[in-house]
């Protein structure tokens, strides 16, 4: 669909201007994501050398919001007793020193200058190598910052325009593994993950890759990630946007079969505007689409 369609791109709103978006579930929607969005150029502890092996994002939380990503894969770790709530992001270890308030903060500030806009919150490694990690602290730390913010698993077959109708707060979607900590009425079932589980690939294996996980995607009824992600051996998580926008682009028929997508460095690519596109297409053309897709 070209962009007179539908409009011109505005990455801040863009969830809000989708066409018959309120059409749609959650789990219809197809979520740009900021792979291991706390990893980024700006944080504290960026270290230029280090960096090429840790580093996923270009900027801030508040930066990545208003550049388009909806959908954010959080990797934690737990430092008890630390200042604030003591979670932090790392990439394997590595800490960036941005925590967990730094996110939850960006998140807020943002619903507040654009309430119509939905969010995933992908709580999808609880854990940084053997040290201990509180869940239950966690558990109630989210629930007092998000707590009236959630989308409840309970509301999760309801469309966006009912959601809207039912309540002018509750935007983002929590969702992490199922632990005995963590409260099933706030959180949604983890979200799964495919992606080449091989530490180096060219872009013409992790293509051949989405091409078959494509093929296998069941129906629409729950969230899940696809990684557009590959790491080389000479500069760590790779920059690959001319890829992701030939593999994504609305053209051609991988997009509207996604759910999240999940991307390095994803503003330097197209994928938030063919999320954009993609997401209108399967509210105005959505049987069509779903058709045409079963006989791929």
């Amino acid at each position: 669909m070209a962009d007179s369609a539908i409009g011109l791109l505005n990455k801040q709103t863009w969830m809000s201007n989708t066409l018959e978006i309120d059409k749609l579930k959650l789990t219809d929607i197809v979520w740009p994501c900021a792979h291991n969005c706390g990893m980024d150029k700006k944080a504290p502890n960026h270290d230029v050398v280090l960096g090429h092996w840790t580093i996923c994002q270009n900027d801030t939380f508040a930066w990545q919001l208003d550049n388009g990503a909806r959908a954010f894969d959080i990797r934690l770790g737990d430092s008890a007793g630390a200042t604030r709530s003591g979670f932090y992001f790392h990439h394997n270890g590595f800490r960036s020193h941005r925590v967990l308030d730094d996110l939850i903060d960006a998140v807020l500030l943002f619903l507040d200058r654009n309430p119509d806009e939905f969010i995933v919150l992908d709580f999808h490694q609880l854990a940084d190598g053997n040290k201990p990690f509180d869940h239950k602290r966690l558990n109630d730390w989210l629930i007092r910052q998000l707590g009236r913010r959630a989308v409840l698993p309970g509301d999760g077959f309801k469309t966006v325009g009912e959601l809207k109708s039912a309540s002018r707060h509750r935007r983002v979607i929590i969702a992490a593994p199922a632990l005995p900590d963590l409260d099933g009425a706030y959180f949604w079932p983890r979200i799964p993950h495919k992606w080449r589980d091989q530490t180096f690939s060219s872009p013409a294996e992790l293509q051949r890759y989405i091409a078959q996980t494509l093929e296998e995607v069941p129906d629409e009824t729950f969230l899940w990630s696809l990684s557009a992600t590959t790491y080389s051996l000479l500069g760590g998580p790779a920059n690959i946007k001319r890829q992701i926008n030939d593999w994504f682009n609305t053209t051609g028929g991988w997009v509207t079969r996604c759910s999240l997508i999940s991307t390095d460095f994803f503003d330097e690519s197209e994928i938030v505007r063919y999320c954009w596109s993609a997401t209108s297409m399967k509210a105005v053309y959505g049987h069509a689409l779903h058709e045409h897709a079963n006989r791929r």
